[in-house]
């Protein structure tokens, strides 16, 4: 690595779970290797895009830039990196919650580990991300961004100020509560070559990823490195049916054969939701302020 980079960029959100101690961490373990580097914390939600944009223009391709933090953070890095209209590799140390981009690329927990892994790096990767675009806004999401009960999930953790401890089975807990919450609303998923039309729809998400809502295998077929998008559509069940899907969900991750559950692999869609939904992307909360959504995928190089 030492040919291809000379300085390590870190955006660390200090709010994230080990938030606090990272900074300490990464100072402490920088010791034994030569490299420079700068520590960059964020200080408010959004602070690691616009930080990632200026730094993604202002330092030089032998520079790395490095997310330290979550899902939301890593998703941050990404679009501040993309709408800096410079092309280059972003790495990964996770510290936060759901960490379900960790999960799907066997990422270590450890800050010691994963930092030695990405200094003995000598290429990067090319991977998809999901690119969303409406009349209210546009972004990336890492993972997967989706409406309806998912959404709802979110919008109530962030009421209770929960999304510190968030975890699998946390969230599928918040899923039950959320089911009596949520209405069911139309969608229309318009395909290069098909639309689906759906009266009761109680989720739709657009995935990159095997895992969301930290440890979910939502779609377990996702590949991000295929061109492709993953869309799966739940339609409005019963509590019973539910707890049956959330059971093979869990156990044989055979929940896509339910009579209720759809699956599409895409290259690109649109998606008509009627009334609009709360949503979220890679973990953060989307108000509900769209409702007409384009949806694509962008090529993103990531030093993992």
């Amino acid at each position: 690595m030492e040919d291809v980079f000379s300085h390590l960029v870190f955006i660390v959100n200090e709010h994230s779970r080990r938030g606090r101690q990272v900074v300490r961490t990464l100072r402490k373990l920088m010791k034994a290797y030569n490299y420079t580097y700068g520590i960059y914390r964020t200080e408010y939600p959004g602070h690691a895009a616009e930080l990632a944009e200026v730094l993604s223009k202002e330092y030089s391709p032998t520079s790395l830039l490095i997310a330290v933090g979550g899902d939301g953070t890593l998703n941050e890095v990404i679009n501040g990196v993309i709408t800096s209209l410079v092309r280059r590799p972003v790495s990964y140390i996770p510290t936060g919650s759901g960490n379900d981009f960790a999960r799907s690329h066997d990422l270590s927990r450890s800050i010691e580990m994963t930092l030695k892994r990405i200094l003995l790096k000598s290429a990067p990767v090319e991977l998809d991300v999901l690119f969303y675009s409406s009349d209210a806004a546009s972004f990336s999401a890492v993972n997967s961004f989706g409406f309806g009960v998912d959404g709802m999930v979110i919008r109530k953790l962030e009421e209770n100020q929960k999304k510190q401890h968030t975890g699998k089975f946390a969230y599928l807990l918040s899923v039950l509560s959320a089911f009596f919450e949520q209405q069911s609303f139309s969608l229309t998923l318009k395909t290069n070559t098909d639309t689906y039309y759906f009266e009761d729809a109680l989720l739709v998400v657009c995935c990159n990823h095997k895992f969301f809502g930290g440890g979910i295998p939502i779609q377990p077929l996702a590949d991000p490195a295929d061109g492709l998008l993953d869309i799966v559509v739940a339609e409005k069940v019963t509590f019973v049916q539910l707890l049956h899907i959330l059971y093979k969900l869990l156990t044989k991750e055979s929940h896509l054969n339910h009579p209720k559950l759809h699956s599409y692999r895409v290259s690109s869609c649109s998606l008509h939701i009627d009334p609009p939904q709360y949503g979220q992307r890679d973990g953060e909360l989307i108000k509900k302020n769209v409702s007409q959504i384009q949806v694509k995928t962008l090529r993103q190089l990531f030093w993992l």
